[in-house]
C-alpha cells in the first residue's frame, strides 16, 4: 500500500508541476501550530480540552486581527507575540507609522523571520474607513455579520460489544454522533446553539440531544468589552485559579508557551460538555477593567448515597443507564470576578471565585486522593503579573484556596542579542491546592497540585534558515499521584534542530526524553505483594520533513523511534513511518491522504501521529502492536457559502483479533470510522 501510494504521489506531481495555483499557506500554517501544541498530547487525557483551543487558533485564522487597529489583548491572543512583542507592535505604530503590509512586521524591533511566520496567518491589515454608527443604528450591530450552519456525522463502521447486548447493561442509543451549531456573529454581537448526541448515546427528536450549548453574547460595544448569556468560559492569569479552554504546553514551542495568555470571558461554543460556565459573564472598562461572572448548573457526578457524589466528570458521556442515571444529578454555583490594570510597563490582576454544591463531595479513599476537594463549597484567590523590564518580560501568579493550600508560578522570558531566546520558570503547587478551575504549566495536566518543578528553555537562530531549540524540566510530586503511594521526582527533555533547506523543503530532527520515578509491584516472602520504587524511562526521535512538490501538491514524511522501559521490566522499543499527501487540484476541492506504519511491543512503547481532520475537529492517533493505518480526507466548496468535508480512516492490526475491551471491544483486526460534515456561512 505504502509503495503505491508513493507511485500516484509522483505521477500526480508529474502531471501538476505546470500550474501556478498559490497553496494554501493559512491553513497549512494554523495546522503546523496545532500540532506544535498537541501532538504530543495523550489521546486518553480527558483533562486536556484540545477542541477548544482548536477552535480558538482556526477561528482566529478566519478573523485575522488588524494589527493597525489591535489593542494589546487583541495581540496577545496571536501565536508567536507576547507582551515585549506585542507592545513593541503598538510602539512602532503609535511612533513611526501604521503598517501598511504584513511584511513590515519584519521592522519592529525582535520580529525575525520565524516569529514573522508564526503570527502571519492570524494578522492583516484592513483598508478603507470602518463603518462608524451610534448603538441605535441597526447597522451598528451587523456590520460584518455572518451567519453559520454546520452539521456533522461520524460513526465507527464495526460493532462494539456495547451494542451487541440487548439488556440494559448495554448502550442505549445508536453508534452515530451527530453534532450540529447554528451561530450568528457581527463585529458586536454573537448568539449560538449546539447540540451533540456521542455515539451510544439515546436520541428522541431535535429536543433530545444529550448535549445542549448557547449563549448570546455582545462584544467591543465601547467600555462594556464583553458580555455573555448563557454558556462561556474563563481564562485568566497564569491559569492557576480560572482556566478553561485549552492552552499550549510543553513541546516544540519551547519560549512562547509556559508564558500563558489570557483570553477572559469568552462566548462557549464548544461540544466539550463539562468545561464551561452556565449564566451570565461582562468585563467592562478600559485599562483598568471588572470582570464578573455568575453561574448556575446541573453537572454530571458518579451517586455514592442520596447526600454524596464524587467530583463532577468530565467525559460527558450517557451511553448506558448507568451513565444516564448520573447526569444532572449535582447542582453547583458560583460566583466570582476579576480585577485587571494595564500600565505602560505590564498588566497586574487578581481573580477570585467561590463555589457551592448541593451535596457532599468525596474524592475517594485512595493514597493519592488524600489531598482532593472533598466537602460543599470551596474557593480560590490569586494575583497574577506581567511586567516589562526593557525587553525583558517578567511574569507569574500565587495562588490561595480555601483550605490554604498555595500555588505560584513565576519565571522569566528575555531575548539574548537578537537570535536567542531563554525561558525559566519555577512552578510550586502545593499537595493541599485545591484549584479545581485552574490549568496551570507543569507537567500534570487539569488541575495545577502536587507538583514543583523548574523549566529552562532555550531557543537560537543559527541563520535565517537554522532555528535550534530545546527544553530541560526537573520536577518533583511532594505527595503521592495516580498509581504511587509516596512522592516521586522525573525530568523531561526536549532538543530540536529546524532546517529550512529552501522555500518548498523544510525539515527537522527532535529527540525527546521523560526519566521519572513509578512503582511497580513484586512477590515478596510469604506470598505477599511489595510495592517497589524504580524510575521508567522513555525517549523518542523523530525525523520529519515536508516538501512542496508544486502549488497544488504537498508531502510530509516522517520516520519515529521510541525507547520506553516501564519499572520493573524490560525495555521495549516501537516505530512509526508515515507518508502523507496533500493534493490541491484547484481551488475548490483539497484531499489529505496518509498511509502509517507501526509496530511496538506493547501499550507503554506506544506511539502517536496528528491528522488533519473535519473542521473543528482534533485527532491525535494513537497507535501500538503492529500495523497499518490509512486515512483519506476531502475538502469540498462547491459554493462560496458551502464547505463539505468527508473522512475515512482505517487501522488494521496484524496480531490481534480482538481490539479494546468492555463495552467497546471490538471483535476482528479492524477498527474504522467515517466522518461527514457540512458548513454553510451567509
Amino acid at each position: 500500500m505504502l509503495k503505491k501510494l508513493l507511485i500516484a504521489v509522483a505521477v500526480i506531481s508529474a502531471g501538476t508541476s505546470s500550474f501556478a495555483q498559490q497553496p494554501d499557506t493559512t491553513d497549512s500554517k494554523v495546522r503546523d501550530d496545532l500540532e506544535r501544541a498537541l501532538e504530543n498530547i495523550d489521546p486518553e487525557d480527558t483533562d486536556m480540552n484540545a477542541e477548544q483551543l482548536t477552535r480558538f487558533l482556526q477561528n482566529l485564522a478566519a478573523n485575522p486581527i488588524d494589527i493597525n487597529t489591535a489593542g494589546i489583548d487583541d495581540l496577545l491572543q496571536v501565536p508567536g507575540l507576547n507582551l515585549r512583542l506585542a507592545r513593541a507592535v503598538l510602539d512602532y505604530r503609535n511612533d513611526v507609522k501604521p503598517f501598511e503590509s504584513v511584511d513590515e512586521l519584519r521592522e519592529v524591533p525582535g520580529i525575525g523571520r520565524v516569529t514573522l511566520d508564526r503570527v502571519r496567518p492570524y494578522v492583516t491589515i484592513e483598508t478603507g474607513p470602518g463603518l462608524r454608527a451610534l448603538y441605535t443604528d441597526p447597522r451598528y450591530w451587523t456590520s460584518d455579520s455572518e451567519v453559520e450552519f454546520f452539521s456533522r456525522f461520524q460513526r465507527s463502521l464495526q460493532e462494539q460489544e456495547g451494542y451487541r447486548r440487548p439488556d440494559s447493561t448495554g448502550f442505549q442509543g445508536s453508534p452515530v454522533k451527530y453534532y450540529h451549531r447554528l451561530q450568528y456573529s457581527s463585529n458586536h454581537i454573537s448568539a449560538n446553539l449546539t447540540q451533540e448526541k456521542d455515539a451510544g448515546e439515546p436520541l428522541k427528536g431535535l429536543s433530545g440531544f444529550d448535549y445542549t450549548s448557547w449563549h448570546l453574547a455582545l462584544t467591543d460595544n465601547g467600555k462594556l468589552q464583553q458580555m455573555v448569556i448563557g454558556d462561556y468560559s474563563l481564562s485568566f492569569g497564569q491559569g492557576l485559579v480560572l482556566w478553561n479552554g485549552g492552552a499550549f504546553g510543553k513541546g516544540r514551542e519551547v519560549i512562547g508557551t509556559v508564558a500563558k495568555k489570557e483570553r477572559g470571558i469568552h462566548p462557549y461554543t464548544s461540544s466539550m460538555e463539562a468545561n464551561f460556565f452556565r449564566g451570565i459573564a461582562a468585563t467592562y472598562g478600559g485599562q483598568f477593567r471588572v470582570n464578573g461572572f455568575y453561574s448556575a448548573q446541573r453537572r454530571s457526578a458518579s451517586v455514592i448515597n442520596e447526600d454524596t457524589t464524587r467530583f463532577p466528570s468530565d467525559d460527558g458521556m450517557h451511553r448506558t443507564r448507568t451513565e444516564i442515571a448520573k447526569k444532572g444529578s449535582l447542582k453547583q454555583n458560583m460566583a466570582g470576578g476579576r480585577v485587571r490594570l494595564a500600565l505602560p510597563f505590564g498588566i497586574i490582576g487578581a481573580t477570585g471565585y467561590h463555589t457551592s454544591f448541593n451535596k457532599h463531595i468525596d474524592s475517594g479513599s485512595a493514597v493519592y486522593n488524600a489531598f482532593d476537594f472533598r466537602g460543599r463549597q470551596t474557593s480560590a484567590l490569586g494575583v497574577d503579573y506581567k511586567l516589562l523590564l526593557g525587553s525583558t518580560l517578567i511574569f507569574g501568579e500565587g495562588a490561595r484556596t480555601k483550605n490554604s493550600g498555595m500555588g505560584l508560578i513565576a519565571g522569566i522570558e528575555t531575548p539574548i542579542r537578537n537570535n536567542t531566546g531563554l525561558v525559566i520558570a519555577y512552578r510550586n503547587y502545593q499537595k493541599n491546592f485545591q484549584s479545581v478551575y485552574g490549568a496551570g504549566f507543569g507537567e500534570q495536566s487539569g488541575e495545577p497540585q502536587n507538583e514543583e518543578g523548574i523549566y529552562i528553555g532555550l531557543s537560537h537562530e543559527l541563520s535565517s534558515k537554522i532555528l535550534v531549540s530545546a527544553y530541560f524540566d526537573q520536577y518533583r510530586f511532594p505527595g503521592p499521584r495516580f498509581g504511587t503511594h509516596q512522592p516521586t521526582q522525573g525530568v523531561d527533555w526536549l532538543g530540536l534542530v529546524e532546517v529550512q533547506l529552501h522555500d518548498d523543503l523544510q525539515l527537522y530532527l527532535q529527540g525527546r526524553g521523560e526519566y521519572e520515578e513509578d512503582e511497580y509491584e513484586v512477590q515478596g516472602p510469604y506470598g505477599r505483594s511489595l510495592r517497589k520504587l524504580d524510575r521508567s524511562r522513555r525517549s523518542s526521535f523523530r525525523l520529519h520533513a515536508e516538501y512542496r512538490v508544486n502549488p497544488r501538491v504537498r508531502l510530509r514524511m516522517r520516520g519515529e523511534w521510541v525507547r520506553s522501559k516501564p519499572p520493573g521490566a524490560p525495555a521495549e522499543q516501537g516505530y512509526l513511518v508515515y507518508q502523507d499527501l496533500r493534493y490541491q487540484p484547484n481551488s475548490r476541492w483539497t484531499f489529505d491522504a496518509r498511509v502509517s506504519v507501526f509496530e511496538t511491543d506493547s501499550y507503554n512503547s506506544r506511539v502517536y501521529q496528528f491528522e488533519n481532520d473535519l473542521l473543528y475537529l482534533f485527532s491525535n492517533t494513537m497507535l501500538y502492536d503492529q500495523g497499518q493505518r490509512l486515512y483519506l480526507l476531502a475538502n469540498y466548496e462547491p459554493y462560496e457559502f458551502m464547505e463539505i468535508w468527508a473522512k475515512f480512516g482505517i487501522t488494521v492490526f496484524e496480531n490481534r483479533q480482538v481490539l479494546g475491551s468492555g463495552l467497546s471491544e471490538i471483535r476482528g483486526n479492524t477498527r474504522s470510522n467515517l466522518g461527514v460534515q457540512v458548513r454553510f456561512v451567509f
